[in-house]
């Protein structure tokens, strides 16, 4: 057992939500949209599957005028998986753009509150979008740091429907790894509520991709989803 595998199991879960356990860091996978229709998709802003970049790529943020001198920050990885960032002032006449992204996990604003939808995108792909209103990105997708493993110990998922057996939702958790192989595993259905806890918490090794998706056996759910786990950085030592 490393080093830091074992304070996994030793941490005080108090010490690594304020940072003071060095390494180890709470990751938060979380998502929702509306109306989730017959196909599996991650619960991201778009009803849509989700794009991920085949090289780094360099970002336009789109944003309405009204929300012009935002401050927003996005949060992701280079071409080789090493975590990245920048702070970007929205500007709807001249839209920033960003420095190149292989990978984009989370979107934060940092400085005022846009009321309309911001956007990243690169030809014509949306690669990234907060709602308006709500501040952050809420995207059921995560891909896993060079250097570092995630450790997942809960998912819980929920929807709004109620009428049982003619209509339910699906859920799947699908992990791509760097070489290209994609595992589609932990399918299940629920109605209103999913609960995965588990006794031992399962490994996600570096460069992989994430998605908790979901789907509904017909029509259209709101579905959301929430995943929380221990992001490890391997090359610290204590």
């Amino acid at each position: 057992m490393t080093t830091w595998t074992r304070h996994l199991y030793e941490h005080d879960p108090l010490a690594v939500s304020k940072g003071e356990s060095n390494g180890l860091s709470v990751r938060n996978i979380f998502g929702y949209h509306e109306a989730v229709g017959t196909s599996f998709i991650p619960l991201w802003e778009n009803n849509t599957a989700y794009t991920f970049p085949t090289s780094a790529l360099t970002m336009t943020v789109n944003s309405n005028v009204a929300d012009d001198g935002v401050v927003i920050r996005v949060i992701g990885l280079d071409a080789d998986y090493n975590i990245i960032s920048g702070d970007y002032t929205l500007n709807s006449g001249t839209p920033p753009t960003t420095i190149a992204f292989f990978r984009i996990n989370d979107v934060i604003t940092i400085d005022g509150n846009a009321a309309n939808d911001i956007t990243l995108t690169n030809g014509g792909t949306t690669y990234a979008k907060i709602r308006g209103g709500e501040g952050r990105n809420q995207a059921s997708i995560f891909t896993v740091p060079a250097n570092h493993s995630f450790y997942l110990y809960r998912i819980d998922a929920f929807s709004a429907t109620t009428t049982g057996a003619s209509k339910y939702v699906l859920f799947r958790n699908q992990v791509t790894l760097s070489t290209g192989v994609v595992l589609r595993v932990a399918e299940t259905t629920f109605l209103n509520q999913m609960q995965i806890l588990r006794q031992l918490p399962f490994k996600y090794t570096e460069k992989t991709d994430i998605e908790f998706q979901g789907r509904s056996s017909s029509g259209g759910n709101e579905i959301s989803v929430f995943g929380e786990g221990t992001l490890v950085n391997e090359e610290l030592d204590d």
